[in-house]
């Protein structure tokens, strides 16, 4: 007898399987000077949503979380949804309109886990942190160049792949939309800072 996979299931695999074909556009930012600063972030647009994550460093501090934008690109109202920390499964909270309420992860669960792990090779290829026991060749190159070091920074093999405009250097993929950049920008509120790199060490 032949075995029939509910529609749902059918649905997710198909789901997966559109996510695994999207590539991410990526930017990373990295200011120098006394008041420098690394950014960086990924993202995928599905239909009229943006789905991403975010990283922010100054210092010996650092605030990171996933993003969803709906409706970015549809006439309707646009709500920016954030991860209270850097965990997608757990709680998030509306940045715009703002409303300081806790809700759950608005985004279905292969969104969850297709983000996971596009973050997780994203960090792999073009992040270290500070405080990493196996950061000691990154710092040293960091110290030969004479730069600014921040709990998150550029792998020292990705400087060159950044365009430098007097102090602040920047990476973009071809066709990014900057009014997503600049959206973020406007209305993240994220404010969470921590030393520790562990919640953002690549996973298996």
């Amino acid at each position: 007898m032949t075995q029939h996979l509910p529609v749902a299931c059918f649905a997710e695999a198909r789901h997966r399987q559109i996510w695994k074909s999207m590539q991410p556009k990526i930017n990373i930012n990295y200011t120098l000077g006394h008041f420098g600063s690394v950014s960086a972030l990924f993202y995928v647009e599905s239909e009229t949503d943006v789905y991403g994550w975010r990283i922010q460093a100054k210092g010996h501090y650092f605030s990171a979380a996933f993003f969803m934008i709906e409706n970015f690109y549809a006439s309707r109202s646009t709500l920016l949804y954030r991860s209270l920390e850097d965990d997608v499964y757990g709680p998030w909270v509306t940045d715009f309109p703002p409303t300081g309420n806790e809700i759950r992860c608005p985004l279905p669960e292969p969104v969850r886990h297709e983000l996971e792990r596009i973050q997780s090779k994203f960090v792999e290829e073009w992040l270290f942190f500070e405080n990493d026991p196996v950061a000691e060749p990154e710092l040293a190159a960091y110290e030969k160049q004479q730069l600014s070091i921040h709990a998150v920074n550029v792998k020292s093999r990705k400087i060159n792949r950044l365009e430098k405009r007097k102090t602040d250097w920047e990476h973009s993929t071809p066709g990014i939309d900057p009014n997503i950049i600049d959206f973020l920008q406007k209305y993240w509120r994220h404010d969470e800072k921590t030393t520790q790199p562990e919640s953002l060490r690549v996973r298996n």
